[in-house]
């Protein structure tokens, strides 16, 4: 049964990006963003649990990815919206981190002697 309503699910979003990419609407847009969620809550979930940013950040930057995806895909290339968009997600959390992390790498050693030094 889920192969089934997986089947619909990817059937249903091709049908919907072949009809983006005749007339772009923002309805259309978004339609796709809701039914392609998932691949955004899957990376989000995956980088909430490296860094120190709230899992609702990671999903709204994760979610301009997956519209920068939806705008680039061409589907009369023969690839998976799935395998297309989850480099641009991912890209597009990993610059929002890289972004937001320190520009100096402290080493984990320095990192854990400042912990047990605020510990004690």
């Amino acid at each position: 049964m889920a192969t089934n309503l997986n089947h619909k699910l990817k059937y249903q979003s091709l049908t919907l990006l072949q009809k983006y990419q005749q007339s772009p609407t923002a309805e259309l847009r978004n339609q796709l963003v809701a039914l392609n969620l998932g691949l955004v809550r899957r990376e989000a979930h995956h980088w909430v649990k490296q860094c120190h940013e709230s899992y609702e950040d990671l999903l709204q930057v994760g979610c301009i990815g997956l519209i920068g995806a939806i705008e680039r895909f061409d589907s009369t290339k023969g690839i998976a919206f799935s395998s297309f968009a989850i480099p641009y997600i991912r890209g597009e959390i990993q610059h929002y981190l890289r972004d937001r992390g320190y520009s100096i790498r402290i080493p984990r050693r320095w990192l854990a002697l400042r912990q047990k030094s605020v510990e004690i």
